[in-house]
């Protein structure tokens, strides 16, 4: 597994910085297999696999951290980096998908917590949720919820989202 930087409001600066850092090392990785430069493609393979799954715990506490310390204005660092971060995996595993359909090649498998769901009659513009156990939660009694929404609904959550911090900002204002 991947060392993160711890998530600390005095160290947002290098939390970015080293964003952009796997970001680069994700990037080397993947060329190095398309060029097919190095006889340890599965090795390499494993390596990108690894990273993926990296990514998304990585998402996961960057997320929690945010939602915890949000009315710092150093925690804008961390929630950009964590952007970044979330649109770089995305663009990874949609271009996975997509030259698996056009190609039908071989495709490297995408990390457990972000496969892809078709939408069917049922789900379709509605919430989908998963519940899922990590292996590494496997004695623990926590359970990850998984949301897929619309755009409309995802815009609501942020809105409202967005008004409880401002009551809390408010709050905290006018105490004093």
């Amino acid at each position: 597994m991947m060392r993160w930087v711890p998530l600390e409001l005095d160290r947002s600066s290098e939390i970015g910085f080293q964003v952009d850092t796997v970001i680069d090392t994700y990037n080397s990785l993947q060329r190095q297999l398309i060029r097919r430069e190095t006889s340890d493609s599965l090795q390499i393979k494993k390596a990108l696999e690894v990273l993926r799954h990296s990514f998304a715990n990585r998402l996961e506490e960057m997320t929690i951290f945010y939602q915890e310390n949000d009315l710092d204005p150093r925690s804008g660092e961390v929630e950009a980096a964590r952007l970044k971060l979330k649109r770089f995996l995305h663009s990874v595993e949609s271009s996975y998908a997509e030259r698996d359909l056009k190609t039908e090649a071989f495709m490297l498998p995408l990390s457990p917590e972000h496969k892809m769901t078709k939408p069917t009659d049922k789900n379709h513009g509605k919430e989908i949720i998963e519940a899922r156990k990590g292996e590494e939660e496997a004695g623990s009694d926590m359970v990850t919820l998984r949301v897929v929404l619309t755009e409309e609904e995802y815009q609501e959550i942020l809105a409202r989202r967005e008004a409880v911090r401002q009551l809390k900002l408010n709050a905290m204002l006018y105490k004093q």
